[in-house]
């Protein structure tokens, strides 16, 4: 097993994320078994978040591969993402396909969303969760009944179901 790199190759092409324009200065090994190079990457997980974090606060919308790549890294399905940016799955599809534009409303939520995941201990986390799984529950169309009560001043929302 030789190890590849040497002093005149300063980046690898970090292509395998699916994004094209990722490059690793160091925090990788590249080594040669018979006809194949492998190539280990040191906590690819911290890698992806920071890939993540640097697409939060990149300016402008999200390309396709981006948009991908996030709905990956928080392990959704395409009608899932759909569902928690209001959309249908054609959309999503769409956009990863760079066949249409995502809009800045559901690129900023996607990026709120994204940002939550990785703080996982954020507050807005659980929030984001919880309106995900509301939002991919079937719906009856019947009138919903909302009931709300005063106590000390404050109004609340009563839950019939709890």
């Amino acid at each position: 097993m030789d190890i590849v790199r040497s002093e005149k190759m300063k980046n690898y092409h970090y292509t395998e994320c699916g994004l094209n324009n990722i490059y690793l200065e160091n925090g990788f090994k590249i080594t040669k078994n018979q006809d194949e190079e492998e190539v280990y990457i040191e906590d690819i997980h911290g890698l992806h978040k920071m890939i993540g974090i640097s697409l939060i606060f990149k300016q402008g919308l999200l390309s396709g591969n981006e948009i991908k790549f996030i709905r990956h890294t928080i392990d959704f399905s395409q009608t899932a993402l759909a569902h928690t940016l209001g959309v249908d799955y054609q959309t999503v599809l769409g956009w990863e396909k760079n066949k249409r534009k995502i809009s800045k409303t559901a690129d900023h939520y996607l990026k709120t969303i994204f940002f939550a995941y990785l703080k996982k201990d954020s507050p807005i986390y659980e929030l984001i969760n919880e309106i995900a799984n509301l939002s991919a529950k079937e719906v009856d169309e019947k009138v919903h009944r909302v009931t709300m009560r005063v106590s000390e001043q404050e109004w609340h929302y009563v839950d019939k179901a709890a």
